[in-house]
C-alpha cells in the first residue's frame, strides 16, 4: 500500500520565478518578478529539477525525469488535486502538466486578499514500483491586482510549502469614443472638441478569470499628462460620479469592460489642453460586492484594494470655432 508525501524528495528550481520554502510561507516572504512566459530555453539537469510558470491564461508545472526516474518515480503518472487532469507533455528532459487559471479548475483554490489572486493546486506523481511512494508537489502562482510588477507583497497570507512563482499583472487600456455606442474609439493623440462635447470614456481588462471585474476607483482630467497633477477636475471620485447632471457610469464592477460618459467644460476658465486618467482595481465577486453604491452626494466604497496605475488619454483640445 503506497502513502501521500509532500516533498519527500528534493528538487532544487530552474529560476528565479518560483520559491520552494521549506515550511509554511507568507507573501511577505515572495517578491515580484518578471516571469517565465515560455519553456526554459536550456535541457533541465539533475540540479534543475523543477519550474513553475505562471502564465495569464494556463499554470505550468515541470518536473525534470532523470531525477523522478531516479527516485522511483513515474513522470507519467502525474495527475492534480482533480485525477481527471492528468494530461502531460515532455519537452528537454522535463515533463510538463498545465492547468487554465481559473477557480475550481482541476482543483484549483483561488484566495484573494486586497492586493493579490493565489492560485494553488497539487501535482501527484506515482512510484514506477511499489519500493517508492506517492509524492505531492503543492504549487502556488501569485498574481498581483495592480499593474506594477515591482509590488512588494505586503499581505499576510499563509501559503502552503512548496512551489511559489509570481504571475504578470492583467492588462488593461482606455479609448475615448466617438459615440454613446462605445463603438468607433479615437485615433492614439489628441483629439480636438468643442465646448459642452460628451465624453465617452471606455476601459477594458484583459483577465481570463471570469471570477473578476473591473471597478472604476478615480477618473479626472488635468492641464498635464501627469496624473500626479495635484491640480484635477474629478469626474468620478470614490468609484461615484461627481455630479449626475454631467456624469453618466454606464458600467462598473459587473464585468471586465468599464464605461462613463461626462459633459466637457473649461477648467479654471481657460483653454488649456487637458488629459484624463482614470485609476481602477480588479475585484473578485465571489469574496465581496464589486458593484458601487452611491446615493446622493454621499458615497461609499464598496472595498479596499491597491488600484492598476492610473491610465491616461489625451490631449484633448479646444475647438474654439463657432458654427
Amino acid at each position: 500500500m503506497t502513502h501521500d508525501y509532500d516533498y519527500s524528495i528534493n528538487l532544487p528550481l530552474i529560476n528565479t520565478t518560483t520559491t520552494k520554502p521549506t515550511t509554511n510561507t507568507t507573501l511577505d516572504e515572495v517578491a515580484t518578478t518578471t516571469p517565465t512566459t515560455s519553456w526554459p530555453t536550456t535541457t533541465t539537469t539533475p540540479d534543475e529539477a523543477s519550474d513553475l510558470i505562471c502564465g495569464q491564461s494556463q499554470i505550468q508545472i515541470g518536473l525534470n525525469l532523470f531525477i523522478l526516474q531516479s527516485s522511483g518515480l513515474n513522470g507519467s503518472s502525474g495527475h492534480l488535486a482533480d485525477p481527471q487532469c492528468s494530461s502531460f507533455t515532455e519537452h528537454n528532459g522535463a515533463v510538463w502538466y498545465q492547468v487554465e487559471r481559473q477557480a475550481d479548475t482541476c482543483g484549483n483554490i483561488l484566495t484573494t486578499n486586497n492586493t493579490h489572486a493565489i492560485y494553488s493546486n497539487s501535482l501527484f506523481i506515482y512510484p514506477a514500483n511499489d519500493v517508492s511512494q506517492t509524492v505531492r508537489f503543492p504549487f502556488s502562482c501569485v498574481y498581483p491586482l495592480a499593474t506594477e510588477t515591482s509590488l512588494k507583497i505586503k499581505r499576510n497570507l499563509l501559503l502552503e510549502a512548496g512551489m511559489i512563482g509570481v504571475g504578470s499583472p492583467a492588462s488593461a487600456s482606455m479609448s475615448l469614443f466617438q459615440n454613446s455606442n462605445y463603438t468607433e474609439p479615437y485615433p492614439a493623440g489628441p483629439v480636438t472638441l468643442p465646448v459642452g462635447s460628451a465624453l465617452y470614456v471606455g476601459v477594458s481588462v484583459g483577465e481570463t478569470d471570469p471570477r473578476f471585474v473591473v471597478v472604476l476607483d478615480d477618473c479626472y482630467a488635468t492641464h498635464s499628462s501627469s496624473p500626479d497633477d495635484v491640480m484635477r477636475h474629478f469626474f468620478i471620485q470614490n468609484k461615484c460620479a461627481t455630479n449626475r447632471r454631467q456624469v453618466t457610469v454606464v458600467e462598473s464592477g459587473s464585468s471586465l469592460q468599464a464605461r462613463f460618459s461626462a459633459l466637457l467644460f473649461l477648467f479654471d476658465g481657460d483653454y488649456r489642453d487637458i488629459y484624463l486618467h482614470c485609476s481602477l482595481h480588479l475585484c473578485d465577486q465571489r469574496a465581496s460586492s464589486c458593484s458601487p453604491v452611491c446615493s446622493g452626494r454621499r458615497r461609499r466604497s464598496v472595498s479596499t484594494s491597491v488600484p492598476f496605475k492610473p491610465f491616461t488619454i489625451g490631449p484633448i483640445t479646444w475647438d474654439k470655432l463657432v458654427v
